[in-house]
């Protein structure tokens, strides 16, 4: 891989944050080369981001040092030859070495984690086994403290389990994790993988001590103040909230949360058992205004470069069973797959196959738009946002529907107008507007007008 495919040098990481690019992964502290290494990279918390974003804490002002960036570059060509030695045969899904459904065995394992709890499953299982020493995952409850973190006992998977929505400091102890000499496996989401991925094409020491990546499917990462504006709906303040758990109870789940000074639980619905009208207010907090920017313009919802993918499949026929959950599972390499296989065979994880199509359709509109990133791309430098370089698969180019550009007109021009504060009480109606008639089909807007009607 080459350095320009996938870093950028140390002076260049302001223009990333104040362009509005950074995801604030922190995957820059990493130092590429001991020989180079002159700067310092720490992760600070930004009021106006409203993310984690990179600061130099020591440097030569004109530091031409390189650091992996997945908020300014990402080369899906590069990364898939590197990483697998091939371009995907079908770029809708990336390399694959085989598509399942499964869920944990341990019923307090698959209740408390996202999903199914396939991924904590798999860490408690190699911890317990000596097949890696620690796991880095996010840990935390805390919507004001969320971070990376080494873990190496069940309790500390129990308190990185679930979904995290909103943005934490998930480079806290990559410092740690890149001076380590010991066995690990990575979990982060599509941007954070691609990103070590890259990291480990620089170095070799990390590659050879890491014995899985585990990629997460992501919607995504919103502000907390958006989720703020969703919580405030049912009287609650943001700010005072302690511990929130998003994926709560019954898959897909409900928002759980504790408040300060209190030791009550609240339940709040997010999509499942809510009315139409909270449904059309938590897509404008969790899917629109509040989103971060570079979010909005990813070719990558899917975990490509994982060596085991693992997210939601929404579909009816997990949904009707009404359990604690179910998580697709990408095997994308041969270890991700023998991983997986033994898993199954010990007993860990309980499996069915899923196939290709019914992987796609689980995902929604969003995969689609994430494949379609050079349209999002190509819409955000007319709209003056600061856009990144995109190489994307050959076979998921070519000719985009009129409805692809102005989806991602509706989807950028969002971000774009979030700090017109007196536009927040139109946020709803437009949603409204977008949720009727940007389908575009007489027939979905008659029905969907009935649903607004009936508030279900």
């Amino acid at each position: 891989m080459t350095a320009s495919s996938s870093t950028i040098a140390v002076n260049e990481l302001d223009e990333v944050v104040s362009s509005g690019r950074c995801i604030g992964c922190g995957m820059c502290s990493i130092p590429l080369s001991f020989a180079e290494a002159t700067s310092k990279v720490d992760l600070v918390w930004s009021k106006d981001e409203e993310t984690w974003v990179p600061t130099i804490a020591s440097s030569d002002a004109a530091s031409l040092e390189q650091r992996v960036c997945p908020g300014a570059k990402v080369d899906m060509k590069a990364l898939s030859q590197d990483v697998f030695g091939e371009q995907p045969e079908d770029g809708f899904v990336g390399v694959t070495k085989s598509i399942q459904a499964g869920y944990a065995t341990d019923e307090t394992v698959r209740k408390f984690a996202a999903s199914g709890g396939v991924t904590t499953a798999l860490l408690q299982h190699w911890l317990n086994e000596d097949i890696i020493d620690f796991a880095y995952c996010t840990a935390g409850l805390d919507p004001h403290n969320g971070k990376g973190q080494i873990a190496r006992y069940s309790d500390d998977l129990r308190n990185s389990a679930g979904s995290h929505y909103h943005p934490v400091n998930f480079g806290a102890a990559l410092e740690e994790l890149a001076e380590s000499n010991e066995r690990f496996a990575f979990v982060g989401l599509p941007c954070e993988v691609s990103a070590m991925r890259s990291v480990m094409a620089y170095r070799d020491d990390i590659a050879q001590r890491c014995v899985a990546i585990i990629g997460l499917f992501c919607g995504g990462i919103n502000r907390y103040s958006g989720i703020g504006h969703y919580l405030s709906n049912f009287g609650v303040e943001a700010e005072n909230v302690e511990e929130i758990d998003y994926r709560d109870g019954v898959w897909p789940g409900q928002i759980a949360l504790k408040q300060k000074n209190s030791s009550e639980i609240q339940r709040i619905p997010r999509i499942r058992g809510n009315s139409r009208w909270n449904i059309l207010r938590y897509m404008v907090s969790f899917q629109g205004y509040w989103m971060l920017p570079r979010c909005r313009i990813c070719p990558d919802q899917i975990s490509d470069f994982a060596d085991l993918a693992v997210g939601d499949p929404h579909l009816t026929r997990f949904k009707e069973k009404e359990s604690a959950g179910y998580s697709a599972v990408i095997a994308r390499t041969d270890t991700g797959e023998q991983l997986l296989q033994n898993a199954v065979a010990d007993g860990i994880i309980c499996s069915e196959q899923l196939s290709r199509d019914e992987l796609v359709a689980s995902q929604g509109y969003t995969l689609e738009n994430r494949r379609h990133a050079d349209v999002t791309r190509n819409m955000a430098r007319r709209l003056g946002i600061v856009a990144p370089e995109l190489k994307l698969y050959d076979d998921v180019k070519g000719a985009r529907s009129w409805h692809q550009h102005v989806y991602a007109f509706v989807d950028l021009y969002k971000i774009k107008i979030r700090k017109w504060t007196f536009l927040r009480p139109f946020y709803v109606p437009i949603q409204i507007g977008e949720y009727l008639f940007l389908t575009f089909s007489p027939r979905l807007i008659a029905s969907r007008t009935k649903k607004l009607l009936k508030n279900k």
